[in-house]
């Protein structure tokens, strides 16, 4: 039986960092972002949201720009080290102490409520936002978001990732059960990971959706072992079944001969 794996939608490193990080709240303020609407759940306002964001994204293309692929990805799973801070005492003091920029009472609600969610008093205050948002917010080193701040936009959406890993695979199974292929699932995987932001693909191999491409292509039915409509090939699991002579053999009984 085919084990469909799913190490190629890859998740979020959600393990804590070992060692010790402390943060510092000392940063170069930022300028002054002109404020805009913006909303996020539960009811925190963040007036300067768009503006934060903006500033925040205008950094990070500063940050990376010249980067290879290679780099980029190591550039965002050092952010993830950092976000994913051990939650002790000292750390979550320290983490507590940064202050957003601007610090306007909008801004200083939503630190606070980044706050109170890693304290697991309240819920995440972006859900909502749309994953570019939360990119955005999760991999901002300029200070412009608090440490807090982004550890809460990446978990946000690292549980909307493994929600929609959960439904895919579940998909998958149905699919392979019923016709032995995997061809719309792949496809389901393609088509997720071209809409993921460009910080999050650079988490995956160079080759990913290339690969993707070659398996929708191949269109391989794992029951006939044979790619497309092609029939049973000797020894594949529909030539076991269709050639059985034992009474009551099924598929499991096949798979352990």
């Amino acid at each position: 039986m085919m084990n469909i794996s799913t190490a190629g939608i890859q998740p979020g490193a959600l393990s804590a960092a070992e060692g010790k990080k402390t943060f510092s709240s000392d940063k170069t303020p930022a300028l002054a972002a002109p404020a805009g609407p913006g909303a996020v759940a539960d009811d925190v306002v963040i007036s300067t949201l768009a503006g934060r964001l903006a500033k925040a994204s205008t950094a990070t293309s500063a940050t990376i720009r010249g980067f290879d692929h290679a780099a980029l990805g190591r550039w965002v799973n050092d952010n993830t080290d950092d976000i994913l801070y051990p939650l002790d005492a000292e750390h979550k003091a320290s983490a507590a102490k940064q202050v957003p920029q601007p610090n306007d009472a909008a801004s200083a609600k939503s630190a606070a409520a980044a706050t109170a969610y890693v304290d697991r008093k309240g819920p995440n205050p972006f859900a909502g936002l749309s994953r570019e948002q939360l990119s955005a917010i999760s991999n901002d080193d300029s200070g412009t978001f608090t440490i807090n701040e982004r550890r809460a936009a990446f978990m946000q959406a690292y549980q909307e990732e493994e929600a929609w890993r959960t439904q895919v695979v579940a998909q998958a199974m149905h699919e392979y059960e019923t016709t032995g292929k995997t061809t719309n699932f792949f496809k389901s995987v393609l088509a997720h990971f071209n809409a993921l932001p460009h910080l999050e693909q650079a988490q995956y191999p160079a080759n990913y959706a290339s690969d993707l491409e070659d398996k929708i292509k191949l269109d391989f039915n794992y029951f006939n072992h044979a790619a497309g409509n092609g029939g049973p090939t000797p020894g594949s699991l529909a030539d076991l079944l269709k050639n059985q002579d034992k009474k009551g053999l099924d598929l499991f009984d096949l798979l352990i001969r």
